[in-house]
């Protein structure tokens, strides 16, 4: 008979499909393998030596005080090597989710080169800059995007599909990001008749499409499903969970499994459940305030940090889920070959968009001429004002 594992799971940090709260940028996580008894003794050792006036633990009360912040500490040596984390920037997972909903429909029947070249992170990267660009209206763009996705209207995206548009800038000269919504314009018809299909192939017609906790239960599931064992998943009681954790079977029935290997996702995919994972009360379940420690606490490290709490932060850092989503400038890096590639093709996508062109016409030439472009020097050359072909 298989071994089973317990895996407890909970949240920080949510504010559903609304991810541009400014009060709350970050979105985290925590998933431990522990059981509910194990916890209980957990919890039991480490009141015993930092008392605290608190029923069931949470994240956010206990490090307002030193002796809370000292029975955190105490908490994440005694899960180390058992439990995980994912923390995300939320306007970069936006960003992100741009991607996902604007270019992906477009190259929905391969994007494999695309993620082949980071063209994905590219972009939510480069949105990312702009959103937080102060001297022009890039943000409006991605405001307008998170209330298209929420109601599948076009009419509440007048940057993204709407022609003419006013101007990202008032310089002058054309706002890099509006290459960016070029092509948002150019394909429109595509992109708003396949984001229109949400309401039906999302549970709930589509109500959580740009919640954040139902990605991060699947790469939670997917690295505790490594160990070989059967999974007895237990959450705290989430709508968005709840609404769409019957899809993740683990198998080659799941959609995330099935969009994977659809990327030519190196990694091992899978896993499978003892049961359908339960939704509970985290009062009932000590493992799961475990888990609300983890997360909280990680939220608390990337919105104010943790002065003074150096255990706490090395062992995050240790158990840290590689899918977070946090800014990486090396992604857009113009000194880098990738991102400068990747640049160009931004601006060449949105001119065979605009034209209305096949998108996969010459794609796979397109990247090697860009290719060739910067080991010959033309994008210096361009950056200093001469012609590449002189």
């Amino acid at each position: 008979m298989s071994e089973i594992l317990d895996i407890s799971c909970d949240e920080a940090g949510h504010t559903g499909p609304d991810l541009l709260q400014k009060d709350q940028r970050m979105f985290a996580f925590g998933s431990v393998a522990i059981s509910d008894a194990e916890a209980f003794e957990i919890i039991r050792k480490v009141r015993a030596d930092h008392p605290v006036q608190m029923p069931e633990l949470k994240a956010s009360k206990l490090l307002a005080t030193e002796r809370g912040r000292k029975l955190v500490a105490a908490l994440f040596s005694a899960m180390d090597g058992r439990y995980v984390v994912s923390v995300n920037d939320k306007l970069l997972a936006l960003c992100g989710w741009f991607f996902e909903y604007i270019y992906e429909p477009v190259y929905q029947d391969n994007p494999r080169l695309l993620y082949q070249k980071n063209f994905h992170r590219f972009i939510a990267m480069y949105s990312y800059l702009w959103m937080t660009d102060p001297s022009s209206d890039a943000r409006r763009a991605i405001e307008q995007f998170q209330k298209y996705m929420r109601s599948r209207d076009p009419a509440d995206a007048p940057f993204l599909f709407d022609n003419p548009r006013p101007p990202l800038s008032d310089a002058g000269t054309e706002h890099p990001f509006e290459s960016v919504l070029r092509f948002a314009y150019g394909y429109r018809d595509i992109i708003t008749a396949d984001n229109a299909r949400l309401d039906v192939v999302l549970p709930d017609q589509a109500r959580w499409v740009l919640d954040l906790s139902a990605a991060a239960l699947w790469s939670h599931l997917n690295h505790w499903g490594r160990t070989g064992k059967l999974l007895s998943v237990r959450c705290d009681s989430s709508k968005p969970l709840q609404a769409i954790a019957s899809k993740f079977t683990g198998d080659d029935n799941d959609p995330g499994i099935h969009q994977a290997r659809m990327k030519h996702n190196p990694e091992p995919l899978g896993w499978k459940l003892l049961e359908p994972v339960a939704f509970v009360d985290s009062r009932d379940h000590p493992a799961i305030q475990l888990a609300d420690v983890v997360a909280g606490t990680t939220v608390a490290l990337f919105t104010d940090g943790l002065p003074g709490c150096d255990v706490i932060v090395e062992s995050i850092s240790r158990h840290g889920h590689p899918h977070s989503i946090l800014p990486d400038m090396e992604v857009v890096d113009p000194a880098t070959r990738a991102a400068a590639v990747n640049a160009l093709m931004v601006y060449d996508l949105a001119k065979r968009a605009e034209r209305h062109g096949d998108p996969y016409e010459n794609l796979e030439a397109m990247y090697r001429f860009a290719d060739v472009s910067w080991v010959r020097g033309d994008f210096e050359l361009i950056k200093s004002g001469r012609n590449p072909a002189g």
